[in-house]
């Protein structure tokens, strides 16, 4: 074989694998409670297990996935990703819009990230794995924010870094009242 024609198999192989590349994405029941705090995931519960990739996007969420009809969050409900760590009393974090990948929907954070204060009384909740959460004091949650985005070592069990997806809800005045974060294997 040439070596011109070993580069373009090359390339052709390499543009190939490209597009089969993804992440992993969030399992469970998408809007049922687990063990403490307000509740989302990506999944739509309901919903078989994904199908072997179809090569295809089929609606208009981007990815190579066949996810079928892209997940609805409860009223009030809104996925973010934080953009820097959660300092007491605020975050900012970008708006997460949901993805097909062969693992089924994911999330993942998009544009500009906004910046949101936190209400005096919030519930905050932890991923503990498969869809289960764990009730926590928000001080908590923010520890483990930044340490997934700096130190992950320092996350112990049973909790994880689980790709650093959050459902929020806002109260009247545009505060988190609301943050429980998102399990993916």
């Amino acid at each position: 074989m040439k070596p011109t024609q070993r580069f373009i198999g090359t390339l052709a192989l390499v543009a190939a694998l490209g597009g089969s590349l993804t992440a992993c994405g969030p399992e469970g029941d998408p809007y049922g409670n687990s063990s403490g705090g307000s509740s989302a995931s990506a999944r739509p519960s309901n919903k078989p297990a994904p199908s072997a990739p179809s090569g295809k996007a089929t609606n208009q969420a981007e990815g190579p996935g066949d996810c079928g009809t892209p997940p609805k969050l409860p009223a009030g409900h809104k996925m973010v990703e934080p953009a820097v760590p959660p300092t007491k009393g605020s975050l900012s974090a970008k708006d997460a819009k949901p993805a097909c990948t062969p693992n089924d929907w994911i999330y993942h954070g998009q544009g500009k990230a906004k910046y949101y204060l936190f209400a005096r009384d919030v519930k905050a909740a932890l991923a503990t794995g498969s869809g289960n959460t764990k009730s926590v004091p928000v001080g908590e949650l923010w520890v483990h924010a930044g340490d997934c985005m700096t130190n992950s070592s320092a996350v112990k069990a049973p909790y994880s870094c689980s790709g650093n997806i959050y459902d929020i809800t806002l109260d009247s005045e545009g505060k988190i009242n609301g943050i429980k974060e998102i399990w993916h294997p």
